[in-house]
């Protein structure tokens, strides 16, 4: 029983030498949201911790994303959320993508579908109240959006 442990702790242990690129494209922080929209203090603050993770370039990871498996399940739930919609990259959106996005952006954190439960469940801060999500809401319907 011994040999088993000792098989499963070395693999364990080896595993960790994997991890997932966490590289990603360089961007111009003159496209960011935040550069061009220049929302308030508070605004911003709300983006970074309850959007910026999974939606921008400017990912922070967190102690446990370096751990194998659990680094390359978020790191692939970040490079979907990038791909669905990147703050870093919202001057290169088309009107009519952005049109999209705004809607989408709007309608998710109204029903409270953003930030995703799994995020919040780890990351308390991002967890948004009634008030916050009106503050965003309402950011997102300004017409420099």
């Amino acid at each position: 029983m011994k040999r088993w442990k000792l098989i499963t702790l070395a693999v364990v242990v080896g595993a960790q030498a994997l991890q997932p690129d966490r590289s990603s494209q360089h961007h111009d922080p003159a496209a960011d949201l935040i550069t061009i929209a220049k929302p308030s203090a508070q605004v911003e603050h709300l983006l970074r911790i309850a959007c910026y993770d999974c939606h921008s370039d400017s990912t922070r990871y967190p102690w446990y994303s370096y751990f194998t498996p659990v680094n390359f399940w978020q790191q692939d739930h970040i490079n979907e959320g990038r791909d669905r919609l990147n703050f870093s990259a919202w001057r290169d959106y088309s009107a009519k993508r952005l049109a999209k996005n705004l809607k989408k952006i709007k309608r998710e954190i109204a029903q409270g579908d953003m930030p995703l439960p799994s995020y919040t469940w780890m990351h308390g801060d991002a967890r948004l109240s009634d008030e916050d999500r009106k503050m965003l809401i309402k950011f997102f319907d300004g017409p420099e959006r």
